[in-house]
């Protein structure tokens, strides 16, 4: 849809859905001179919003007769997609089942994608005209066009998934789950051109309770979400947590990892509900360095909108060219021979054959300012040289080391 006009999915309880074309157009007032001089000097701008909606179609899930008999499923998600001129209606059943539905209404085919309980918990627009969709425990690629599953799903965890996100840096081939125990997984799909299931991270564990997720700039907005049968739900302390994906992937020490950026507060508050904006740029382009938060608060009416500015991780860029080579359909940079060596020598070995290097020259400049073919060296002037520099060593070594003793043979 244009930025003006768009289509709007609503559902009920029923399974029955509802599609209304909306209509947005800002226009200017009509003023007089002196109420223009008056918002002149205010410095506000103010234009008339008109809203437009009108009722397109209506249609339900398929019927458990026309499903062979059986329990009736219930609807859980809802995903419009635009594919260029065609407009396409998914929906995820409580049976495990994708439908797809026409602009118009008009069924184009379902499938079973899983058997977990509860079904088809979500739905997740992917690259390439894919989409994702996830259950308790597994998930996957669905094709609209087709109407299947591309692969295999993926699966392997133990508690239920809460919530899902894709990692826009590696183009739809890192998934982030978000499972109902708190524990946070990132699995990649792809291993060079082939499709995979792989475990690559997993988060600190911060919390027993599960996450709403965001991604924005590098890192994971995880909005702690109580689960809704749990009877102390009200008890739990709700906040926003800001997860560095680039400090994850270099791994832990014993250094601080710096891995939560920033942990958000609002108490005595709680947040129950975030969604993410990003400006629209030139060209009608995300602009992702100017993004909005809104927040809706538990018993509290309304939405608050706050400013979001991140700044992206060092090695967000390096991220994204591995994403475009190794990862995705891409092979690996090939090491060059130096940085083959680099990694192969220890930095103590380098520290040794420069220490080498430099009595060799010692000894060439005693012997008579070079070493030719004629000229001779002293055994024991050359053994005397040859223990002070590994003593020399021996405590560069110690020093790097906190002191501990190496002992080594001088002959």
């Amino acid at each position: 849809s244009s930025q003006e006009s768009h289509l709007v999915v609503t559902a009920d309880d029923a399974g029955e859905l509802r599609v209304h074309a909306l209509r947005v157009v800002a226009r200017r007032e009509n003023r007089t001179k002196d109420e223009e001089e008056k918002l002149a000097h205010s410095g506000r701008q103010m234009s008339k919003l008109n809203v437009t909606a009108n009722f397109s179609c209506s249609f339900a899930l398929p019927s458990a007769q026309a499903l062979g008999g059986g329990e009736q499923p219930k609807l859980v998600t809802v995903l419009p997609i635009d594919r260029g001129e065609k407009v396409y209606f998914l929906t995820g059943d409580t049976l495990g089942g994708i439908s797809v539905f026409f602009r118009n209404g008009t069924l184009k085919g379902r499938v079973r994608v899983t058997e977990d309980p509860g079904g088809v918990r979500g739905l997740l627009k992917g690259q390439s005209q894919l989409v994702l969709f996830f259950s308790s425990h597994s998930f996957g690629s669905f094709s609209v066009t087709q109407v299947d599953v591309q692969a295999t799903p993926c699966s392997g965890w133990n508690a239920p998934v809460h919530d899902v996100v894709l990692d826009p840096g590696y183009q739809s081939s890192r998934v982030v789950l978000s499972l109902s125990d708190g524990d946070v997984l990132v699995y990649s799909t792809t291993r060079g051109k082939s499709k995979a299931c792989d475990l690559t991270l997993k988060f600190p564990h911060v919390t027993t309770q599960p996450f709403k997720l965001q991604v924005f700039r590098g890192h994971i907005m995880a909005l702690t979400a109580p689960l809704a049968d749990d009877p102390r739900s009200a008890e739990h302390l709700r906040e926003i947590y800001f997860f560095n994906l680039a400090a994850m992937e270099e791994g832990y020490g014993p250094s601080p990892s710096r891995t939560v950026t920033l942990q958000a507060s609002f108490k005595p508050r709680q947040p129950e509900d975030l969604a993410l904006s990003v400006a629209m740029g030139a060209g009608g382009q995300p602009d992702r360095s100017k993004a909005h938060i809104g927040v809706r608060f538990v018993d509290v009416k309304g939405v608050e909108l706050y400013g979001l500015t991140l700044k992206s991780p060092a090695n967000t860029q390096a991220s994204a060219a591995i994403s475009s080579g190794g990862l995705i359909g891409g092979e690996p940079d090939e090491p060059t021979w130096w940085s083959a060596v680099l990694g192969w020598v220890p930095k103590l070995g380098i520290f040794g054959l420069s220490l080498t290097g430099i009595v060799v020259w010692s000894l060439g400049r005693a012997s008579g300012g070079g070493l030719g073919a004629g000229d001779e060296i002293d055994e024991e002037f050359f053994q005397e040289q040859l223990r002070k520099a590994r003593d020399t060593e021996r405590a560069a070594r110690g020093g790097s080391r906190g002191g501990a003793g190496v002992t080594e043979d001088d002959d």
